[in-house]
């Protein structure tokens, strides 16, 4: 398989990265996870907008990041290696390598690594079953939980936690006791027509399939509440469903033992969101 490391297209078995690597000993990087179909990748000016933004928050000059020419070369050069037309593409940043100690170097020299996959969504899809997550909560003054950290061990904790319950996913709460979202994708609830979501402020990473469900509803005049969740509440919903940049819109079959059963407004709401996001994932539709 090939991989691009730092502007060389390589096998993925000749690539090193050096055992001093600030991303490999201490989490001090990014990523986007992106999807792509033929070569092309859904939103790419849009990750890697939030990529920018992400490195000026923990203060990493984001010159250094390659230009958006450059990955969308890395990438249909990849995805030409891979079986399938669709795939999934990591772009991961590092600081690169530097001496001990937690301060980053003034000369910062990253580690800048693209990868492609093959992806396929599956073919049945029953919704997935939730379990709230009694040990892992959002803190929204983390920074590594408002950007696309490297360090993803919240969330590994939580999925190994709820697997043990038998779920498919973890539902994770703010530090507040109010609903944030799953390990890797932003949560919504539908009732009455209406749809309900949680607040940046609560500690979430608002992704880009959030926001295209936020404008769809704006656009087709859905009535939209942005603000906390109670975990009691989510009961009295007609349904819930989760959202990546990747995957799309997946349905939440279950929650803590608790089945939805949307009705047919509701199930309308969710078919007419699910065929535009993935319409525009699927395509590699760049908006």
């Amino acid at each position: 398989m090939k991989i691009w490391l730092n502007g060389v297209i390589k096998n993925q078995d000749d690539a090193c990265i050096a055992t001093t690597d600030r991303g490999f000993l201490l989490g001090d990087g990014l990523f986007e996870t992106m999807r792509a179909h033929k070569g092309r990748v859904a939103w790419l000016s849009r990750h890697l907008d939030r990529l920018k933004g992400h490195a000026d928050a923990i203060g990493f000059d984001h010159s250094l990041l390659p230009t958006p020419e450059q990955v969308r070369q890395a990438i249909e050069t990849l995805c030409a290696e891979i079986d399938g037309d669709d795939a999934v593409i990591r772009l991961t940043v590092t600081r690169g390598s530097a001496p001990r100690g937690i301060l980053p170097p003034d000369t910062c020299h990253p580690t800048i690594l693209i990868t492609a996959a093959p992806f396929a969504r599956p073919i049945t899809d029953n919704g997935l079953i939730l379990a709230t997550s009694k040990v892992i909560r959002r803190n929204p003054w983390s920074v590594a939980g408002r950007v696309k950290s490297l360090n993803y061990l919240d969330n590994i904790a939580a999925r190994r936690e709820v697997a043990s319950y038998g779920a498919d996913e973890a539902l994770i709460l703010s530090v507040d006791g109010t609903v944030a979202e799953t390990t890797i994708a932003n949560l919504f609830a539908v009732r009455n027509g209406a749809v309900y979501t949680p607040p940046v402020e609560c500690g979430i990473l608002p992704g880009l399939a959030r926001q295209c469900v936020l404008d769809w509803c704006h656009q087709n005049d859905i009535v939209m509440h942005v603000a906390s969740i109670d975990p009691a509440d989510l009961t009295s919903m007609d349904a819930m469903f989760v959202c990546n940049a990747l995957q799309g819109l997946r349905l939440v079959q279950s929650i803590d033992g608790y089945s939805f059963k949307p009705g047919l407004k509701t199930t309308k709401i969710l078919r007419r969101l699910d065929g535009v996001l993935d319409r525009e994932l699927s395509l590699g539709i760049d908006i």
